[in-house]
């Protein structure tokens, strides 16, 4: 691990914004900083003057004749020379790495395939809510780089796949891994890949870490028993963790169980998500929190945008925005957490995905099956034994949602639930989920 750069050649590699986080916190240092990337696309003014760019036109040897190459989640490892770069001894880390270096506080680290920003925002606000100065950040909004300046009292961070990838010394103090579903198989060469790179946050974790797994998803059980294992459950009652019994939330971390929150006492979106309500209690319990705290908070949550999002009730039918669903893992949860009929909007731009296990789900629980994007035909196609399936011939986004949206509002009967979950990414149409799921908001609050 390298801690003084004072005078390195550092390369960056990827202009997202984590990437450019790190540029500065490194430049700040006293590297000397170039940042490369496969797009030319015209840096920030605010960055500071010394970081030297190299965009669409970087060669093999600007990484070969480095001192540290730090890359961003968004670019791929597997365009990287690796091997020669090991044969130089030039070592390449995640920007988490280089932040978790140098932050003195905990971190928390929270993964998962789904819900890993709902948790990571309800863990933020049960600390806050407890007093604590607390930095909430990495894959999801502020990068973790952006901690290093300041003093707290914890980091917690939401972690992708891709920022795991290159960890070597990462150690989250408290570690969570929620749930573990097929995604993003365009950029692993299988779910086993992927699976053991979600893995990868409880590798460096030692005696006094815990590590807070999913009881009901085998595959989140931590490979790595040097930390405590804290487990959470919908299902069952355990010795040691969070769990859902006859509508209470209730913990036996402390030893003997004892009641945290009723379920009917959260707020009606939030409540399908009571995995992360889970896996949050279980984490701010181990931080110290009191359970009245934790309790306080999580009545006052209502969760966050284009995840099971309420937008209205129109003649007596729901409809949902859950555009943040961009796998078919968090399709099939969504499914399951509702009990009305289903009217679904899916379709978008699929990552290698294999819908087929969401076949006995949807004949469950869906009534109407409308599709979108480029996926639209390959979903038609393997739910074909669906009663009703309509294919949306657009790629213009907005026509697209709007055609959608009336097609549904004219299948829907009071009573039903209109869902947006599209299993799928958003960016054959539009530029990410969210712009995705405001469009369906904007539409859906046209309806008469």
């Amino acid at each position: 691990m390298k801690e003084h750069v004072v005078g390195e050649k550092v390369i960056v590699v990827g202009m997202g914004k984590s990437g450019l986080s790190a540029a500065t916190l490194l430049s700040q240092e006293g590297a000397d900083i170039t940042v490369i990337d496969d797009q030319e696309r015209t840096p920030p003014a605010s960055l500071p003057a010394s970081i030297q760019f190299k965009l669409g036109n970087w060669q093999e040897n600007d990484l070969l004749t480095s001192n540290l190459i730090v890359i961003s989640p968004g670019f791929p490892i597997s365009k990287l020379p690796l091997s020669r770069l090991a044969e130089k001894n030039i070592p390449v880390m995640s920007e988490i790495e280089l932040a978790a270096s140098r932050i003195k506080a905990p971190i928390i680290g929270i993964t998962g395939t789904n819900g890993k920003s709902t948790t990571t925002t309800l863990v933020g606000h049960i600390l806050k809510d407890w007093g604590l100065n607390v930095f909430v950040g990495g894959n999801l909004g502020l990068p973790l780089s952006e901690a290093v300046s300041s003093k707290w009292d914890f980091v917690v961070a939401e972690l992708s796949s891709f920022q795991l990838e290159t960890i070597t010394h990462f150690r989250p103090r408290i570690g969570a891994l929620l749930n573990i579903t097929p995604d993003h198989l365009d950029r692993y060469p299988d779910f086993t890949a992927y699976q053991q790179t979600k893995q990868r946050i409880f590798e460096n974790q030692k005696a006094e870490d815990h590590a807070i797994y999913n009881l009901d998803d085998p595959l989140t059980l931590p490979s790595n028993r040097q930390s405590t294992l804290v487990g959470f459950s919908k299902n069952k009652l355990i010795d040691k963790g969070v769990f859902l019994n006859n509508g209470m939330i209730e913990s036996t971390i402390w030893g003997e169980a004892e009641t945290v929150c009723p379920l009917n006492e959260l707020q009606p979106g939030p409540a399908v998500h009571i995995e992360n309500f889970l896996a949050a209690t279980a984490i701010t319990q181990i931080c110290g929190c009191a359970t009245e705290g934790i309790a306080k908070t999580l009545r006052a949550f209502k969760g966050l945008p284009h995840r099971m999002e309420l937008i209205r009730s129109v003649n007596g039918v729901q409809y949902l925005n859950d555009s943040k669903g961009t796998n078919a893992g968090a399709l099939m949860q969504s499914l399951q957490r509702l009990t009305a009929p289903v009217v679904l909007i899916a379709g978008g731009r699929d990552k290698s995905a294999d819908f087929t296990p969401l076949r006995s789900i949807m004949r469950q629980k869906v009534k109407h099956l409308i599709l979108v994007g480029e996926a639209g035909e390959v979903m038609a196609q393997c739910f074909s034994e669906l009663p009703s399936i309509r294919v949306v011939d657009t790629k213009d986004g907005m026509k697209s949602i709007q055609e959608a949206v009336k097609l549904a509002s004219d299948a829907a009967k009071p009573g039903d639930t209109v869902l947006l979950s599209p299993g799928c990414a958003s960016f054959d149409q539009f530029q990410n989920y969210e712009e995705r799921g405001d469009t369906f908001k904007k539409v859906v609050q046209q309806l008469k």
